[in-house]
């Protein structure tokens, strides 16, 4: 296994159970880590509002436990904000029978034409606030610190995500007695979502009987639940953590929450889909990452012999199946294939990702965690509008380009640890892959 497999955050082919368990601690650790590092930044910058902190960064190093003793008190509560006791039952207890009030009405007016270009809007015309709040997530989780990982886009394959109408919110709570979250994505697109669940329920998941079709399934040695629904226009995945372990009632209080979900996103209108500028065109996938090639072969543009010339598919190790399904992004690695050894000093790989008609996360994009506005430097890219050079030093100094070309945004070393002495290779690739294009 090369150097950036193990980093956990991609694969080039599927993992198997106990390595899946491991990429989803390391890369839901990684998204709270950057959390961290966005709070602050909008402190600074008043570029967003995020709700969660330094407390959320311990909420997710346990996610593959399945031993000890007291599981998360799930306080149920109508009451969205209202401060919670410490729990005192060692398992989580089911709401008691509370009189609710319907949840409020989604706006169902759409605009008359849908946008071309331009910051796309969800399909789902809710915010995480507001949907939080309108299934009750207090019901949940005690005290939830909430974000909307689609808010701030940091990789081509997340704008792709936004540009397909998707909503990805994240909540977490902590306690004494322990940790939980819940990651829920929702899709207009059904055709998708219908099939999958149908395949799931024939693999062994549960039925919960919500909405028009749902599928459930929870494996307590992982400490991990993974539901879904489609519901009117819309796909709805969610995904449910809790260490040290699953409480006892885990099971009806997802179902129970899988229904709020429904009726709140059941009655709603999908908003108008994002329309891809024309220019846009030349970078929309026709194939795998075969399609993808340079003027020079890869090996040749990073002087490191043992990368192989040809690029494979990056495949998502722990998203869920809305995430992995609707970016339209090119994701691609060039590696060292794995058994060969590479001297020391050469690069291991580089990765690619295009999101086609994504000018407008290009024009956003703030760096990632540990990024400081003295480290993105303009570049010259030949055949590019403009080019960003990034060096971030969160995890060691490292740099990657993020280059604008025809409407869409290209970005090369995102995660490949490539040194800043080194960081001219960036631009070669990226001008390799303009002019084959």
């Amino acid at each position: 296994m090369s150097v950036d497999d193990e980093r956990g955050e991609w694969r080039a082919v599927p993992p198997s159970a106990d390595e899946t368990t491991r990429m989803v601690v390391q890369e839901k650790t990684a998204v709270l880590t950057r959390l961290e590092h966005e709070r602050h930044a909008a402190a600074r910058a008043h570029r967003r509002r995020l709700f969660g902190g330094a407390g959320a960064l311990v909420a997710l190093v346990a996610v593959g436990a399945a031993s000890g003793g007291v599981a998360l008190g799930l306080i149920p509560s109508p009451f969205v904000g209202q401060a919670q006791p410490e729990p005192t039952s060692v398992v989580s207890q089911a709401p008691s029978p509370t009189p609710t009030a319907s949840p409020a009405p989604v706006p169902t007016s759409t605009p008359s034409s849908p946008p071309v270009g331009g910051t796309p809007s969800p399909a789902l015309d809710l915010g995480c606030d507001a949907l939080g709040e309108q299934t009750a997530v207090t019901s949940l989780l005690r005290a939830p610190d909430g974000l909307d990982l689609l808010e701030q886009v940091y990789r081509p394959g997340e704008a792709a995500q936004r540009q397909a109408g998707v909503t990805t919110c994240w909540w977490t709570s902590s306690s004494d007695a322990g940790t939980a979250t819940l990651n829920l994505s929702v899709s207009p697109d059904v055709d998708t979502g219908s099939a999958r669940l149908a395949e799931r329920r024939a693999a062994g998941a549960a039925d919960p009987g919500v909405g028009d079709s749902s599928s459930l399934l929870c494996t307590p040695e992982y400490s991990l639940c993974e539901g879904g629904l489609v519901a009117g226009d819309f796909w709805v995945e969610l995904q449910f953590t809790e260490t040290p372990e699953l409480g006892g009632d885990v099971t009806s209080l997802l179902t129970a929450h899988l229904q709020r979900v429904a009726d709140v996103v059941g009655p709603a209108t999908p908003a108008p889909a994002w329309v891809r500028p024309d220019a846009a065109s030349r970078w929309t996938p026709t194939d795998s990452c075969s399609t993808l090639v340079t003027t020079t072969p890869m090996s040749v543009l990073l002087a490191s012999p043992s990368v192989a010339d040809a690029p494979i598919d990056l495949l998502p190790g722990s998203q869920d199946a809305i995430q992995e399904t609707q970016s339209d992004a090119f994701e691609c690695r060039w590696a060292v294939p794995d058994g060969v050894t590479r001297p020391d000093g050469d690069l291991a790989s580089v990765d690619v990702g295009i999101a086609p008609g994504a000018r407008w996360a290009w024009e956003a994009a703030p760096g990632a965690f540990g990024d400081t506005a003295e480290s993105a430097t303009p570049t010259e890219v030949a055949g590019a509008e403009a080019a960003t050079l990034r060096c971030s030093t969160a995890e060691g100094e490292s740099c990657w380009l993020d280059v604008l070309v025809d409407d869409s945004w290209l970005q090369v070393g995102y995660s490949n640890d490539v040194p800043p002495e080194r960081s001219d290779v960036l631009t070669v690739v990226a001008e390799s892959l303009i002019a084959a294009r």
